[in-house]
């Protein structure tokens, strides 16, 4: 069974061109750092980066995603794709999730536009035959509204605040 969901919003960003956003995400390492953790960001090699969250709370787990991301700047966006997640704290159940995102931010005159399609897939198989199909379906749609929440709220502020500043250093 996969649970799916889009998400957009416009991030406001007054008094900055067009040119000044493009050259803030054409380097994909410093939005990703704003987004997350920088602390937990370590750059891997070709355009790849490793990144393990603070838990989130869901039921009665702590669930721990570490990711490996690939980030690209392709002259108009900046196109983020998780490769791989492990979501860490399921026990037995760890083997039936997979989570997959894929996320583009791309630069218009005094704003971003940030977008993201972000999917669950929980395995009927082994253990999640026990569990019944709509506890998973509901499950799965907190799982994917609490990784839709962090991720606005990380660009609402870690995002903004990350190119304003970069953009008063590079006027």
């Amino acid at each position: 069974m996969q649970v799916q969901r889009s998400h957009g919003i416009a991030l406001p960003l007054p008094d900055t061109s067009l040119a000044q956003l493009q050259g803030y995400l054409s380097q994909p390492g410093r939005p990703l750092k704003a987004l997350l953790n920088r602390k937990k960001v370590e750059r891997l090699e070709d355009g790849r980066f490793f990144y393990s969250s603070r838990p989130y709370k869901l039921l009665n787990f702590q669930l721990k995603p570490e990711v490996v991301i690939r980030s690209s700047w392709d002259g108009d966006q900046l196109i983020i794709v998780f490769e791989h997640c492990t979501i860490n704290g399921l026990g037995r159940l760890q083997d039936l999730v997979k989570f997959q995102c894929q996320a583009w931010i791309r630069p218009e005159q005094e704003r971003l536009i940030a977008t993201a399609d972000l999917s669950l897939e929980l395995s009927r198989s082994g253990a999640g035959a026990l569990l019944p199909k709509p506890l998973m379906q509901r499950t799965g749609e907190l799982a994917l509204g609490l990784v839709t929440d962090r991720l606005e709220k990380r660009c609402r502020t870690g995002l903004i605040r990350g190119a304003l500043n970069w953009i008063a250093r590079h006027p």
